[in-house]
């Protein structure tokens, strides 16, 4: 108890230096509390939803998975930050606590203090950031509907899921983060506590050391596994290995980030021979821990919105590669809603000689006692095959008829099932049946659905809303025909080639849509958290500013000195993220070509380019202000303080 007063005395009067670590844990925990919250809000009305519902659970389901993916970014970064914060805090502290170990106190005492500092601070923080979570839950939710990336009414649930799940967290991360460095800090004897405080060793300790190989062997096998699969699958790891390897690289941070920026200043000084260039890049150098904790917020968002930027983008190359390889009929008819009257002029047409339709139906899979809502599309096999290049890829589609029914290899390899296996299935809203797996399909979002029926076990169930026509021979201009004998319907025709741009244009659309929603809160945070570390490092520099002064050097040295230590570090950090992201690319793009052919690739140079130059400028600029506003008032004189 006494030394949990300790604690309290010592965080009061010495509440700027953990200023920056309660505001990253406060914005951390809103950011974890409020993807709690909208996932809460979906599951409310997901139990609310009686029988039937099809669509709206469907709908439910996707909203659902695109939130856990949100909150497994938002999650990684918030944690990954406050714990490097606290960190950062405790390691500039050396000075501190040296002189405690020299007035007699012991290391148990030490640490103790430290985390009952920290345990304090992270009660407070994190109740804090549970209430802005709920506060901006509503706005969230309406922002949501706004954006459309939801048509569902979701009402904000109660507070009492955020405390139960975000508040541990956040306590759990801040003492994490603070005990590791305060087990390391009170080790150090005093002397030497005090000779580090100038100047910080890039030494590993054994831990950090064991995590940071476990993390590596896990990055090689899991890019080893991406590059020797081939389909969609590849897709999984790559949202996922980014945060894997962003773990192994700042593990090894106070080695590979002064190396890799001493690296960066080299062409810089071959062609500037500048003092403050180099003064900077011994800095960085000097400094390793203070270097690899301001590095780690670029890394970690540069590596992983860099990589699902590029993931992203290689998809939407390879749907685009999939249509202009498969399909094969010359004109696409859609309708902005299923519309009987068109399929009847379709097939009645005498300037028609195919028409395949594609009709999409719900349909529940029983499978261990659970249900669950799946979307399946009601096709021609035999049609589909000629339109729309359907290709088997295991078992074969002759008996494709009756009570069967197919699936894309995606995702058979992610429900686990095999060719073959009888399931219980129900169609639209009709009695559960038994249904046997008799084909498995490749790839094609864009053409056709992951799961198919024949079109006689759908029967009135299916609608068709968009049909693949084969026009007969020798008829002029056959989009402008169909259109004329569509006119009074909501059908439309066009080329196949107009179809694939305006189904590549959409996708692209929506990939952005998604982009925003996983790494919008996420990248909100990670600038915040590149920002408030780079203010701690430079309101901390006091006595250092002082010192540079006093050997001579003008304060627009030491404002391009720390001007260039900034971008010395965030260069660094953005280089490995787009190693990270050039990886995954590469890798996900040979996976998704096997048996494609080679996609080309549109490289998205706008998005990484935004990316890279928003964490610069926010580097930049944090370093420079509080820098500016320091040097107003130092002068050499106070190096006797």
């Amino acid at each position: 108890m006494m030394l949990l007063d300790l604690s309290r005395h010592s965080l009061r009067r010495g509440w700027a230096a953990y200023a920056g670590s309660f505001l990253a844990l406060l914005l951390g925990v809103s950011l974890i509390g409020l993807t709690v919250e909208l996932i809460t809000a979906v599951d409310q009305l997901g139990s609310r939803l009686g029988a039937g519902h099809a669509q709206t659970r469907q709908e439910l389901d996707d909203l659902t998975s695109m939130l856990g993916v949100m909150a497994g970014f938002s999650g990684f970064i918030a944690i990954f930050v406050v714990a490097s914060t606290f960190a950062f805090v405790v390691t500039s502290r050396r000075r501190e606590l040296g002189l405690l170990r020299l007035v007699g106190a012991t290391p148990r005492q030490v640490r103790r203090m430290i985390l009952g500092e920290s345990l304090i601070l992270a009660v407070v923080a994190s109740l804090a950031g549970c209430m802005l979570a709920h506060l901006l839950t509503p706005f969230a939710l309406w922002l949501a509907q706004e954006r459309g990336v939801t048509s569902l009414n979701l009402d904000s649930p109660p507070l009492w899921p955020t405390l139960a799940i975000a508040l541990p967290i956040g306590i759990l991360v801040a003492l994490l983060g603070a005990r590791t460095a305060a087990r390391r800090a009170s080790r150090i004897p005093p002397v030497d506590a005090l000779r580090e405080s100038a100047v910080e060793g890039g030494r590993l300790g054994f831990w950090r050391i064991a995590i940071g190989l476990c993390f590596l062997a896990g990055s090689i096998a899991m890019f080893v596994t991406m590059g020797s699969i081939s389909g969609e699958i590849s897709l999984l790891l790559g949202i996922f290995v980014p945060e894997v390897l962003v773990v192994t690289v700042v593990c090894f941070g106070p080695v590979l980030f002064p190396a890799l920026a001493r690296l960066v200043a080299r062409p810089v000084l071959l062609v500037t021979d500048s003092v403050s260039v180099r003064m900077a890049r011994d800095n960085v150098a000097a400094s390793a821990k203070r270097t690899a904790a301001l590095a780690a917020p670029t890394l970690a968002i540069s590596a992983i919105a860099g990589s699902l930027i590029v993931t992203l983008a290689v998809m939407a190359d390879f749907d685009r590669a999939l249509n202009e390889d498969k399909l094969s009929a010359p004109i696409v008819v859609t309708a902005d809603d299923s519309t009987r009257e068109a399929q009847r002029i379709l097939e009645q047409s005498p300037s028609v000689r195919v028409v395949d339709g594609s009709a999409m139906v719900s349909l529940t899979m029983f499978r261990d006692g659970e249900r669950e809502q799946e979307e399946a599309e009601a096709i021609d096999a035999t049609k589909a095959t000629a339109t729309r290049g359907l290709q088997v890829h295991q078992g074969s589609l002759e008996d494709f008829h009756g009570r069967t029914i197919a699936m894309s290899r995606s995702l058979m390899f992610d429900s686990g099932l095999h060719l073959g296996q009888t399931l219980k299935v129900a169609i639209a809203d009709r009695k559960p049946i038994r249904v046997r797996l008799v084909a498995i399909v490749d790839d094609a979002p864009s053409l056709y659905g992951s799961i198919l029926v024949p079109q006689a076990l759908a029967g009135t169930a299916a609608h068709p809303g968009r049909w693949f026509v084969i026009p007969e021979r020798g008829v002029d201009d056959p989009v402008a025909v169909l259109n004329s004998e569509l006119r009074g319907t909501r059908a439309r025709a066009e080329s196949s080639k107009a179809w694939i741009a305006s189904t590549d244009t959409d996708l692209r659309s929506n990939n952005t849509l998604v982009l925003w929603v996983l790494l919008g809160p996420g990248g909100f945070y990670a600038a915040l958290a590149i920002a408030n570390t780079l203010l701690m490092g430079s309101l901390q520099r006091h006595r250092e500013f002082v010192s540079t002064r006093l050997i001579g050097a003008t304060e627009q040295q030491v404002r391009a000195m720390v001007l260039w230590e900034s971008a010395l570090v965030t260069v660094a950090s953005l280089t490995f993220g787009a190693a990270t992201a050039g990886a995954v690319g590469l890798l996900i793009r040979r996976s998704l070509s096997d048996g494609n052919g080679q996609i080309p690739v549109d490289v998205p140079w706008q998005s990484l380019g935004l990316v890279a130059g928003t964490c610069l400028v926010v580097a930049v600029v944090a370093a420079i202000a509080p820098t500016a506003f320091m040097l107003r008032t130092v002068h050499p004189s106070q190096a006797a303080e």
